[in-house]
């Protein structure tokens, strides 16, 4: 299984990661949200989405989106409105702009996903929409035994942009001080682990980031793209603010 999540309508990154899950034989890919928003290309994203994930959860951009921008801010809401526009452009078909919609709409009744003792959420076991989970989270332990009763093994979110391994002793790990970014599920009685971004990456690193899970075994993986040729597409877009081309370049 591979999941994936905050691809943010970056077409480069998401390519090159469906490559890898397709390398590796992933039979199911579940997404925990962000499909779209703050990139160039969020009709081909939700056409690869559509086509091949097996489970896509709501997002908070999906939510603004289509309801309210909750806690946007000014460049944020820019962001929002030049997707809303190209979602309902009309050089696109009737039947394509209803499909976009319809399945973005579809989305409103899954904000978590549970599956045995999995949890799958976009933000974090308490909020699975709103709320993030940071590495300085491991810190305050009220916050983080209130999040592990809300699963029962596993909790997997996204949200942050920033991956990791959080232990309900309140111990935090980055997947490069794991050995080839892999870890033994076996070892741990409760964990939870933020999957990182595929499409907006803010660990200073600019490979796109995925986890999968194989058995017993989770796996981090960071992939290259061509970062630029998004930025370039970003920069292009008068609308939109220069920062989201900017910080693809640094990964933060």
């Amino acid at each position: 299984m591979a999941l994936v999540s905050d691809i943010h309508a970056n077409i480069e990154a998401l390519t090159a990661v469906m490559e890898d899950i397709d390398s590796l034989g992933c039979e199911k890919i579940f997404c925990l949200g962000d499909l779209v928003d703050y990139g160039p290309n969020p009709c081909e994203v939700l056409d690869i989405a559509m086509e091949r994930f097996d489970l896509t959860i709501l997002g908070n951009h999906e939510e603004a989106l289509m309801l309210v921008a909750e806690d946007f801010n000014e460049r944020a809401m820019r962001s929002v409105e030049w997707t809303r526009e190209q979602l309902n452009s009309p050089d696109l078909d009737k039947t394509k702009r209803h499909k976009y919609w319809n399945y973005l709409d579809s989305l409103a009744k899954k904000r978590e996903h549970r599956q045995g003792d999995l949890l799958f959420v976009h933000g974090s076991p308490r909020k699975p929409t709103h709320e993030y989970v940071f590495p300085k989270d491991s810190l305050d332990q009220a916050k983080i035994r209130s999040m592990f009763a809300k699963f029962d093994r596993f909790c997997f979110c996204g949200h942050s942009h920033i991956p990791g391994i959080y232990s309900e002793t309140g111990k935090y790990g980055h997947p490069k001080n794991l050995n080839n970014g892999e870890l033994d599920l076996r070892r741990f009685r409760k964990l939870l682990v933020n999957i990182g971004s595929v499409g907006q990456p803010r660990d200073h690193d600019t490979r796109a980031c995925y986890v999968v899970i194989d058995g017993s075994k989770l796996m981090f993986r960071r992939v290259e793209y061509d970062y630029h040729a998004t930025a370039n597409k970003l920069r292009e877009i008068k609308q939109l603010p220069t920062m989201l081309a900017d910080r693809l370049l640094l990964g933060k």
